[in-house]
This record gives structure tokens, C-alpha cells and sequence, in this order.
């Protein structure tokens, strides 16, 4: 091989050695970027993906559980601000219709904190810092600039409060009675649908869910089975979705706390006033007490705001849900004017499905 040759193969070598630096380099970047976003960056994160509407033919009560996606057990995003200020304007005027910990329940509230903190200030390492001093730790908020002391003989604040001003999540804690049934222990649940936890904290599993048409029928048995299995290696989520109907002029405090119900006074909803009410729902058994963590994200979006394949497969749903099912979830409130614009959207579609990608 001549001089020229071998310098030829030379730079050949070196600039796939130097492209493919590029490419890991790049990786890596997005991944800390992605794993640390800055306080800034938050007004620009996305929301964690909800869960598509699936567009089932035949209504059917189901857990329709999955693993864990672990290093976004708890999330942040471009909306945190706004509803870390409901969320603290709840826990001051409505704290025990939101808030209850009976008090067998402090050391897993104690515990499942931790793991928040624990959690917050590795994934979000640029927003959330804790510092540790004997027994006692102390997180602090780098957004809202809230800092907040707990363990040792510190109990002035509920560790679960401490929780929920933290995260995006509501968070409740599973125990199990006498009768080996898991009850309500702790919970607090800020953006709740039709309920508060004043009224409900210490009722079973299977009595929170009386309401629920079918689920002692067909999903009962499966839930206790699945809780009793969950173990601190194996955690899980599932999704589930509501329809609301809000009044043009309610604020995000009204749209998010619902305690009586989903349905609000609004004879004629445009699509705008029509919101679907999704939740991410996680579970997590705590090593330490052995009890579980239920942990809800709520996300909001309004009619108009869903893509065309989820608009169908939401007609679809609302179709195939017995009478007793429609009246369950308010569907002569809102109904006739959401298949209405599913329709006009689908028409639209089918004859420019270009222009509708726009």
C-alpha cells in the first residue's frame, strides 16, 4: 500500500471514529437533558404522554395494568407552576376535604415521602436538592422556593402533605385490615372526581368502588389478586379516562376540583367546554412498611385538542356504553355534542385527510 493509500484510509478511519463520537455524544446530551431539565426547560417539557383513547367496540370494566415506566414514576412539566398554586390554594381552604391520614398510617406516609424525595432529587436533580442532617431531612423546591424539613422528631407537617406539594401527583396509601382487605389509610387526592377524602378515608377497596357500574362483576376478584402481588421490584400503571363538561368562564382551580361531580351546568358545550379527564395511575409497594403507594396524574384535554384517530375512538366508546353506564358518566350532558363534532371531524377528514394532518 502506497503513502497516498494509506493516508486516504487514515482519514476514512478517523471520520467514522469522529461521526460516531458525534452520535454518542448527542445521546448523551439529550439523555441528561432529559433526565435533568433546568428550571427554565420546564416551561417548554411536554407533558408525560397520556395513555390513546383505544376505541373499544364493547364496554368492558378492565385493569388493563402494565409495568411501570420507573424513571418517570413521578413527572414535571410546563404546567407544574399552575397547578402547584391550586394545589396549594386547596391545602389551605379545603385541607380536610383533600388531606386525611388516619394515624396508623405515619410511618408509610413518612416512607413513601423519602422515596419522593429521593426520587425528585435524582430525576429533577436541577429543581428539587435535599440535604441531610442526622435524622432529619430537608427538600427544597428551586421553582416555587418552598423548603420543607421532615424526620426525626420533626412532625409539625403531615409527610404526605410534604409529598403532594412536591410532585404533580396525587398520592394515597394502601393498607391492609383485619380482614386482610386493603383500605384507604392516607390519602391525598387534591383533583378528585366526584368524591372528597373526608368522606371516603378508611373505606375498603371494593367500597370505594360500589359506584362503579360492573366492577365488583367482572374486575373485583382481579384487583385484590393484583395487590396482593405487587412487590417493590415489580411496580405498575394503568390509565384510565372521564369526560367533563366546564363553563367557559372556569378557572383551572374549578376544572381540577371536582368533588360532587363531572358535569357542570353548561347546556350547549362547544368543544372547547368539553374536556377529557385523564389519569395515570401508579402503584408501588414501599420496602420498608410494606404498604402501597396509589399515585394519580391528571391531565387535560380539551375536545377540539384530540387528534383525529382519538376523536373516533372515542365516538366508538361512547356508543358502546350501556344506558346504565351513559348515565354513569354523564353522557346526557355532554354527549350529543361531542359525537356531533366526532362526526363533522370525521366528514372532514374523509374528504381532505391531508388538510386535517395540518
Amino acid at each position: 500500500m502506497n503513502t497516498l493509500s494509506c493516508l486516504a484510509l487514515s482519514i476514512f478511519l478517523l471520520s467514522i471514529i469522529f461521526t460516531r463520537y458525534r452520535k454518542n455524544l448527542s445521546s448523551l446530551c439529550r439523555t441528561k437533558h432529559a433526565q435533568e431539565p433546568g428550571c427554565n426547560d420546564l416551561k417548554k417539557m411536554a407533558p408525560y404522554p397520556a395513555q390513546p383513547i383505544k376505541g373499544r367496540e364493547r364496554y368492558r370494566v378492565m385493569m388493563d395494568v402494565r409495568k411501570l415506566d420507573v424513571e418517570n414514576w413521578l413527572t414535571v412539566d410546563k404546567n407544574y407552576m399552575d397547578e402547584h398554586e391550586v394545589r396549594s390554594q386547596l391545602l389551605e381552604t379545603e385541607k380536610s376535604k383533600v388531606l386525611q391520614c388516619l394515624p396508623e398510617s405515619y410511618d408509610a406516609c413518612l416512607e413513601a415521602l423519602e422515596e419522593v424525595v429521593e426520587f425528585l432529587c435524582q430525576r429533577f436533580s436541577n429543581v428539587f436538592e435535599q440535604k441531610k442532617c442526622g435524622d432529619e431531612t430537608t427538600v427544597h423546591n428551586k421553582m416555587t422556593g418552598e423548603t420543607f424539613c421532615f424526620g426525626g422528631k420533626n412532625k409539625d407537617v403531615d409527610p404526605l402533605e410534604i409529598a403532594v406539594r412536591l410532585t404533580m401527583e396525587d398520592l394515597s396509601i394502601l393498607m391492609k385490615n383485619e380482614e386482610d382487605e386493603y383500605y384507604l389509610a392516607a390519602s391525598a387526592s387534591l383533583f378528585p372526581v366526584g368524591w372528597t377524602v373526608q368522606d371516603r378515608i378508611g373505606w375498603t377497596i371494593s367500597k370505594l368502588h360500589n359506584p362503579v357500574p360492573l366492577w365488583h362483576q367482572q374486575v373485583a376478584n382481579s384487583v385484590s389478586k393484583f395487590l396482593a402481588r405487587l412487590t417493590p421490584a415489580s411496580p405498575m400503571e394503568r390509565s384510565n379516562y372521564f369526560v367533563e363538561v366546564k363553563r367557559p368562564d372556569e378557572d383551572l382551580f374549578e376544572i381540577l376540583y371536582r368533588p360532587t361531580s363531572l358535569s357542570e351546568e353548561n347546556p350547549d358545550p362547544t368543544p372547547q367546554d368539553i374536556v377529557i379527564r385523564r389519569e395515570r395511575q401508579t402503584f408501588r409497594r414501599l420496602p420498608r412498611t410494606g404498604a402501597l403507594v396509589f399515585g394519580v396524574k391528571t391531565i387535560l384535554t380539551t375536545l377540539d385538542e384530540l387528534p383525529m384517530q382519538e376523536l373516533q375512538n372515542l365516538a366508538k366508546e361512547i356508543r358502546s356504553w350501556p344506558e346504565y353506564v351513559g348515565e354513569y358518566k354523564g353522557r346526557e350532558v355532554w354527549g350529543p355534542k361531542a359525537l356531533e363534532y366526532c362526526e363533522k371531524k370525521s366528514r372532514m377528514y374523509q374528504q381532505d385527510p391531508e388538510k386535517m394532518m395540518v
